[in-house]
């Protein structure tokens, strides 16, 4: 009963944002900005301005989707409709962002680097970057891109599916899984 009310009020506010009502745009920004932005952090792995941005793309398509006539009906929430769209667009900002060389990247600081292994515990640091460094080049370019993806730059489990053009989430996790199992026995094996 209550999903009813919510889709009776959305439709009343979007025939409202239709009709040149357009200061309820900006309530719709504030209310549902703070839920988003939490929301792409801790689930998409967004930074807070990426977040914003998507958000505010978000709404600027919501708007002219109920505009031009290409909303007409409404089969979830406004708000549910907001965060599916800025999730897409947060999955591309992600996808964007791995074409992008980096430009001031930390040459002390490898992406393999971020990969909690127990087995490194007794090796000093200066070590176990080398010795990290070179398992991670000895690895497929598969394996190593989603390491990287997933440790280093976390990106979700999905937008590493489509950035890698992978089948489902799930064949994610799989290989990932495979890789850092196989990096675990490179990193295993006494060096020679």
């Amino acid at each position: 009963m209550e999903k009813q009310a919510d889709l009776s009020a959305d439709l009343q506010l979007l025939q409202n944002i239709r009709d040149g009502r357009h200061e309820l745009l900006d309530t719709l920004y504030r209310d549902h900005r703070d839920a988003f932005l939490s929301y792409a952090r801790q689930h998409l792995y967004a930074n807070e301005e990426d977040a914003a941005d998507c958000f505010q793309d978000a709404v600027i398509v919501f708007y002219k989707n109920a505009v031009s006539g290409k909303l007409t009906e409404l089969t979830s929430t406004i708000r549910t409709y907001l965060f599916a769209i800025g999730k897409r667009m947060v999955y591309r900002k992600n996808q964007q962002r791995r074409r992008e060389a980096p430009v001031d990247l930390d040459l002390e600081r490898s992406p393999a680097d971020e990969i909690d292994l127990s087995i490194f515990t007794r090796i000093d640091d200066d070590h176990r970057k080398q010795f990290l460094a070179a398992a991670m080049n000895r690895m497929g370019d598969t394996c190593r891109q989603i390491l990287t993806l997933f440790y280093y730059h976390r990106y979700p489990i999905e937008s590493i599916q489509t950035t890698l053009n992978l089948s489902s989430p799930g064949a994610v996790r799989v290989k990932k899984l495979r890789c850092l199992e196989s990096l675990k026995k490179m990193l295993s094996k006494p060096q020679g």
